[in-house]
């Protein structure tokens, strides 16, 4: 089970940083990075943020993946930071074990299946309901306001988990369409900083826990 919360948490972020097509369609098949080669270690993701890219790689690690964070600087007058996530060769078998751990959380998510509130199952849903929000808090557009938190998505599908995600935490979030994304906004006080809160409950494991 652990393995399938690390592995959730680690396609959520990636998920998060797609914001390269119009709100509301649903992701193309994987393509190959640009300058990805077969048999060459390649880039698995790309974040503005160092935090993103350091969780994702942590994650990688707990799952037995020898990812790597490195920092690529660009621009002109105006720099900046651009922090990758590199893999081994075999990037799309990567790809293809995370996506399995994702569609299996996903599920589990959006399951109406009614369980105890002493169940496991129950326990499981709100560990990946706070994964979700972590992942979406580090990697989506973040925007704190001061009436209203929001995360900017270009996945339909995360919107979605976010939005079960929220009412598992007690959390009513709401979506809206914006030119080239989905919006996900928390307005209520409290609400907020519950969301906020899933920051600071990151589980740092081992890969010999998760073996």
């Amino acid at each position: 089970m652990i393995r399938e919360q690390l592995g959730f948490e680690a396609m959520s972020l990636v998920q998060c940083t797609d914001l390269t097509r119009a709100a509301g369609r649903r992701r193309p098949a994987w393509a190959h990075a640009e300058g990805y080669r077969p048999n060459l270690p390649a880039v698995l993701a790309e974040f503005n943020r160092e935090d993103a890219a350091h969780r994702l790689a942590l994650l990688l690690s707990d799952l037995g993946v020898a990812a790597s964070h490195d920092v690529r600087v660009g621009g002109g007058r105006r720099r900046f930071r651009l922090h990758r996530v590199v893999v081994p060769a075999d990037r799309d078998g990567v790809i293809r074990a995370l996506a399995g751990y994702w569609r299996q959380g996903r599920a589990t998510l959006l399951s109406t299946e009614p369980v105890g509130a002493s169940s496991p199952r129950n326990a499981q849903r709100a560990t990946l309901a706070r994964a979700a929000w972590r992942a979406a808090l580090l990697a989506g557009g973040r925007r704190l306001r001061a009436d209203s938190l929001g995360v900017r998505l270009g996945d339909q599908e995360m919107a979605a988990v976010l939005v079960r995600a929220g009412r598992l935490l007690g959390v009513t979030p709401a979506v809206l369409s914006r030119p080239g994304c989905l919006l996900v906004t928390v307005s209520e006080p409290e609400e907020r900083t519950r969301i906020l809160n899933t920051l600071s409950t990151t589980v740092a494991l081992t890969a010999r826990r998760v073996a």
